[in-house]
């Protein structure tokens, strides 16, 4: 038994998620091809929560796009794309043009949009139900945890989809003797919230990896554990002095994403309210932001490296930003205990024979067919698994927890749904 117990211990168990925007639209954030869209909408709305401040800097930005549109009459780029429009403004800014207030501005307007869209969706968040299996020692710690999961019908439990994924990063849904030789690390691109609200509602406490130095964080109470979750561009409840430009605070949680709580903050260094959400735009230069977030990227390749599996879930890979590209392959380099790239995503539309045969030949614009481009075909056969219909029906399947090797309270009959 202890044989067995030291094994365990040795045998690298680590698996590391990374998140694009496709994570969070079923909990109401918008994705790329409609974020403006959003925004106008809670721009125009009386009842937005949103005050005359607030809606000055909105109506800036959406000044800045229309004159932005001459280029249009030369030039074929999609100001629709909230992407390239931050990664228009961040670089005019970056070659001295004039742009006044208006990259504070878009930083401004991509979180409170966020925060509205996150707090009012449009739709009812899907839930998560399965059976737990029958052992005092699986019932005991979900109903500790009754919060969160719900006890619908004897031994068959229902949770919100965000709180599940957060209760098998956390461990929450493991094998007690087996959880300490696992690890799990979020890495995200999203700037929202949807991940740290999951898990606070576990009492699980993210760890941002941030240099310690820099950063004033709020007085709270210790939680259960904490889980490493790496933000690589930066995230709504982050903030930036801007006066010196070193500096960053945390929003408490009674503040959460909401961007003006940032006007209640004071630099313990430059002693004055200067503060800025920190966020990072998805192009390939992100050289102006190495001091303050260089830690958070070196402990994200240390992850990728160490990782026994891998799981993509909602990043389209843009081809704006290749640091991803980069960072992938710096990491898998190096990683000999890789088993699984998992990656998945929501496809648009049924696939037809022919162009299902030039995906698996990694021919298109496809995602799954830019991944079986960049992997050797021995590893696609034999490690990478390729989800098509999104993030609800992957968790929402018994095959989830097998694909991750999470999960033994976790019966079987899992499924996803809203409530009737």
């Amino acid at each position: 038994m202890e044989i067995a117990h030291k094994v365990a211990n040795e045998r690298p168990n680590r698996n590391v998620y990374i998140l694009g925007a496709g994570f969070s639209a079923p909990a109401g954030a918008p994705v790329i091809r409609n974020f403006l869209d959003r925004s106008r909408e809670f721009y125009a709305e009386p009842t937005s929560s949103m005050d005359d401040q607030e809606r000055e800097r909105f109506l800036r930005v959406f000044t800045f796009k229309r004159s932005m549109g001459q280029a249009r009459e030369k030039f074929a780029i999609d100001l629709d794309d909230i992407e390239k429009l931050f990664g228009l403004v961040e670089i005019s800014q970056r070659l001295g043009e004039e742009v006044g207030e208006v990259r504070d501005d878009i930083v401004y307007l991509i979180v409170k949009t966020l925060q509205l869209a996150i707090s009012w969706p449009t739709r009812e968040r899907p839930r998560i139900w399965f059976g737990a299996k029958d052992l005092p020692i699986f019932r005991d710690h979900l109903s500790n945890l009754r919060a969160a999961f719900q006890e619908e019908s004897p031994g068959r439990y229902s949770v919100d989809l965000y709180d599940y994924f957060a209760a098998i990063v956390s461990g929450d849904l493991d094998d007690p003797e087996r959880r300490p030789s696992r690890k799990d690390t979020i890495i995200t691109f999203n700037y929202d919230l949807v991940c740290e609200h999951a898990l606070a509602r576990l009492c699980v406490q993210p760890n941002y990896h941030l240099k310690a130095e820099s950063v004033s964080t709020p007085d709270e109470e210790p939680a259960r554990k904490s889980i490493d979750v790496l933000k690589l561009h930066g995230s709504a409840n982050w903030g930036i002095c801007t006066k010196c430009r070193k500096q960053i605070a945390i929003l408490p949680k009674k503040l959460t994403d909401d961007p003006w709580g940032f006007r209640t903050l004071t630099c313990p260094a430059c002693k004055v309210s200067a503060y800025q959400p920190l966020m990072i735009p998805p192009s390939w230069d992100k050289s102006e932001y190495i001091d303050v977030i260089s830690a958070v990227w070196a402990k994200a390749l240390e992850e990728l490296r160490q990782a026994t599996r891998i799981c993509i879930i909602g990043y389209s890979m843009p081809d704006a930003d290749a640091f991803f590209q980069y960072l992938l392959t710096l990491a898998l380099s190096k990683n000999e205990s890789l088993t699984k790239l998992i990656v998945v995503d929501l496809r648009s539309h049924p696939v037809a024979m022919e162009e299902r045969l030039n995906i698996m030949g990694g021919v298109g614009q496809d995602l799954e067919a830019r991944y079986r481009r960049m992997l050797d075909p021995m590893f696609q056969e034999r490690r990478f698994i390729f989800h098509a219909n999104g993030i609800q029906s992957f968790l929402g399947s018994d095959a989830a927890l097998k694909e991750l090797g999470r999960g033994e309270a976790v019966s079987g009959g899992v499924s996803c749904a809203t409530r009737d």
